[in-house]
């Protein structure tokens, strides 16, 4: 069994992130119940995510998970302490795919991050949130208007004041 799944949240117009004043991306939305489920989802699994994503976190690296880093060599670190790193898309795709043979993947962004993995994904874990930031500098691909995807499985809650809908993609 080999699976490669996206886990991202996004706004109503796919959007996953902005820069705050300092040029530092954050997430769009604080989100209780979402992170309750990334958690639930990706504790004990294999996370993928590039070095600002990883900069990001407020705990490095994250607990109770293998977490692999895709870096820029000319501006990040050889060594990220309890991480995996990479400075080559093919040499983190191809340790992915032994992996994912007996673990489950996940790639948790960013942007740049997403896209690459794009045609390997199996699923994706969407969370839908109605809301519109519209000062986002950062987006996933609409898997609504990808016919390699289609919508398997979804329930809507609500969470920090946002209505918001929890969607398994399945690749077709």
């Amino acid at each position: 069994m080999s699976v490669i799944s996206g886990i991202v949240c996004v706004d109503k117009n796919w959007a996953i992130g902005k820069n705050d004043a300092e040029g530092k991306p954050q997430l769009l939305f604080k989100l209780p119940e979402d992170l309750k489920m990334f958690k639930r989802l990706t504790t004990g699994m294999i996370v993928v995510m590039g070095y600002t994503t990883y900069l990001s976190l407020p705990k490095k690296p994250l607990p109770g998970r293998i977490n692999l880093v895709l870096w820029d060599k000319a501006t990040s670190p050889d060594v990220l302490p309890g991480c995996i790193t990479f400075n080559n898309f093919d040499n983190l795709l191809h340790f992915v795919k032994i992996l994912s043979k007996q673990y489950h993947v996940f790639v948790m962004g960013g942007a740049s991050v997403y896209k690459l993995f794009l045609p390997y994904y199996d699923s994706v874990a969407v969370t839908k949130v109605y809301a519109e930031d519209k000062d986002a500098t950062a987006f996933f691909p609409n898997l609504d208007e990808l016919e390699e995807f289609e919508l398997c499985d979804n329930f809507t809650a609500d969470d920090n004041g946002y209505v918001i809908r929890f969607c398994d993609y399945h690749r077709k």
